[in-house]
C-alpha cells in the first residue's frame, strides 16, 4: 500500500463488474455521501495496465461525479497476485462502509464456486462472509443448474485436498426403540470406565448432529447474523456471557476434533 495521493477523477477507471452489490449503486446512499464530503476516506485503486482501477469507494466515486469534483484522494494498492480484482473489491467493501447484503454475499460465493468448484465450502464461506451450510446450499443450487460439476475432493485454505463431507444419518426406527434396552444391558455387563467412555462418545455424536442442524436454522446465514440475533434477544451483556460460554465449550470440542485428525477443511 502506498501513501494517499491526489489524482484527477477522470483518470480513475470504474468497472461496474467489480461493484460487489447485487442491486448496484444506491442513489440514496450517494446523496447522503454528497452531504458529508469532508468525512470521506480515500478511494482505493489498483494501478493496472497504466490506469487506476477502482476497487473500493464506488458510492464515493459516484458522489464525486455528482459534485463535479476534479480531484480526489486515493490509496494505490498492490494488485493481488492472482489478478482477481473482483475478489479484492469484495473483501474491501465487506470490511467497512455500506454493509453488503446476504444476496451480495451469496452472489460472491456463487462467483467463487464457478471459478473454483474444488474449493471447500469453509474456504468459500471465509471469503464471502457466510456460514458453511449457506455455501453448501449455493453449491447444491449451482450443481442442480449444471453450472458447476460436483467435486468429490475439496481444496482447503492450506492447499490440501479433502473428501467432501456428508451428513450422517440420524438414529431412527427399530434402533431408536431398542436403544434404552441396550443401554440397560450394557450397564449390567460393562465396566464403569467403559460406560463413562461410551456416554461421552454418545454425547459427542449427539452434539455433532445438533451442530450440523445449523443448515436448518432460519436466519443463520452469516456469522454476523448469529451474533446479532443473540444481542437482539439477550441484550449486550447476556450475549457477551453466552459468547464466553460458547467459546470455552467449543474450544474443548475443537481440541477433541483435532485429536481425531480434523484439519478444519473437510467441506
Amino acid at each position: 500500500m502506498q501513501a494517499t495521493i491526489t489524482i484527477i477523477l477522470r483518470e480513475i477507471f470504474c468497472d461496474p463488474a467489480l461493484q460487489p452489490r447485487v442491486e448496484g449503486i444506491d442513489a440514496d446512499h450517494v446523496r447522503e455521501l454528497e452531504a458529508v464530503r469532508e468525512t470521506w476516506p480515500a478511494l482505493k485503486v489498483v494501478l493496472q495496465d497504466d490506469r487506476y482501477v477502482l476497487v473500493d469507494g464506488f458510492h464515493r466515486f459516484a458522489a464525486a461525479q455528482n459534485l463535479g469534483l476534479e480531484q480526489v484522494p486515493v490509496e494505490v494498492l498492490e494488485a493481488p497476485a492472482d489478478g482477481d480484482l473482483a475478489g479484492l473489491a469484495f473483501a474491501l467493501n465487506a470490511a467497512h462502509g455500506k454493509p453488503l447484503t446476504l444476496s451480495d454475499r451469496r452472489a460472491f460465493a456463487a462467483r467463487l464456486l464457478r471459478a473454483h468448484p474444488d474449493w471447500s465450502d469453509r474456504e468459500i464461506g471465509r471469503r464471502a462472509g457466510l456460514v458453511q451450510p449457506t455455501v453448501a446450499r449455493v453449491r447444491e443450487e449451482l450443481e442442480r443448474q449444471a453450472a458447476i460439476a460436483p467435486a468429490e475432493l475439496r481444496k482447503g485454505r492450506d492447499g490440501r485436498s479433502y473428501p467432501a463431507a456428508g451428513k450422517p444419518a440420524g438414529g431412527t426406527g427399530l434402533a431408536a426403540v431398542l436403544a434404552p434396552l441396550n443401554e440397560a444391558l450394557e450397564r449390567l455387563v460393562t465396566p464403569s470406565e467403559r460406560i463413562a467412555q461410551r456416554n461421552l462418545v454418545r454425547y459427542l455424536e449427539r452434539l455433532a448432529v445438533a451442530l450440523e442442524e445449523q443448515s436448518e436454522l432460519a436466519g443463520f446465514e452469516t456469522i454476523a447474523a448469529g451474533a446479532e440475533a443473540c444481542r437482539a434477544v439477550l441484550g449486550a451483556e447476556k450475549a457477551e456471557e453466552l459468547g464466553e460460554r460458547l467459546g470455552w465449550s467449543a474450544r474443548n470440542i475443537l481440541d477433541v476434533a483435532i485429536a481425531l485428525s480434523y484439519r478444519d477443511e473437510p467441506s
